[in-house]
């Protein structure tokens, strides 16, 4: 049986919303803290464990959060210290030092190790600056191109190892590499989404797909344009609960660390 990643990435809602300008912080991380208070249940009925990336600076704001995701089963590795980081255009020794900082605040808060990260925006990372931060693994890499924001048609849709990191790549469709995580739902709707999910697998060892808690959260109110507030709230809730629905029993839900291990 092959294996379902589900991961999130927990940040700051920094996008720009009603007047051009993101929320204070506070604001920001209370979005991403209502998202999750609203698909954790989704996943509890399931049964279904998860990944979560987390940033230290919602880590710091949200402890009790962290810890109730790691006693529930799941994972809480590390998104880097604040969502607007660029570890790619910081010195090494900078970056080192903000994801060791990352990593000790996540890890205060979940009571658990973090042994891997994923970049803001998965931005590129050194893979020795992710080893001497102390992670194991960097689940940054997207095997798909987007202008301006993507160039990874390098790389493997398969797990490999770098410098003693080993990279685990987000799903994408074979062939031309589009991506199927959560703009694809966002735009596509649950239906289409489910469709991208099931050819994502074909020829890959897994189907590793990646949302925001804050898509659990109807953006609309926040003035957010669609397709953002367009299929947030409830219809992200719904098109979660069909994805489970449809992995039970077609795919085994695992953590990052534990493909890692295997």
């Amino acid at each position: 049986m092959k294996k379902l990643l589900l991961t999130y990435d927990v940040e700051e809602f920094d996008w720009r919303v009603g007047g051009g300008r993101p929320l204070p912080v506070n604001e920001q991380i209370g979005v991403t803290a209502e998202g999750l208070r609203n698909l954790l249940p989704i996943h509890e009925r399931h049964g279904v464990r998860a990944t979560f990336f987390v940033t230290g600076v919602f880590a710091q704001a949200e402890p009790e959060l962290l810890s109730d995701m790691a006693e529930a089963g799941h994972e809480v590795a590390v998104h880097g210290l604040a969502h607007g980081d660029d570890y790619a255009n910081l010195e090494p020794t900078v970056a080192i030092d903000r994801l060791e900082r990352a990593r000790e605040l996540v890890e205060a808060a979940s009571g658990q190790k973090a042994v891997g990260m994923r970049t803001p925006r998965l931005r590129s990372c050194l893979a020795f600056v992710v080893r001497d931060a102390g992670f194991s693994y960097d689940a940054s890499p997207h095997p798909t191109w987007i202008p301006h924001r993507y160039f990874g048609l390098h790389f493997k849709r398969s797990p490999w190892h770098r410098e003693g990191i080993t990279k685990v790549p987000i799903s994408v469709l074979p062939g031309f590499r589009m991506p199927v995580s959560w703009m694809w739902f966002q735009v596509a709707g649950p239906r289409l989404g489910l469709l991208g999910a099931r050819l994502a697998l074909i020829g890959a060892p897994y189907l590793h797909l990646y949302f925001h808690p804050w898509e659990a959260v109807s953006l609309g109110r926040f003035g957010a344009p669609p397709p953002f507030s367009m299929r947030s709230g409830p219809v992200f809730l719904d098109a979660l609960d069909r994805l489970l629905t449809w992995c039970d029993g077609r795919l085994e839900p695992c953590t990052v660390c534990e493909i890692v291990e295997r």
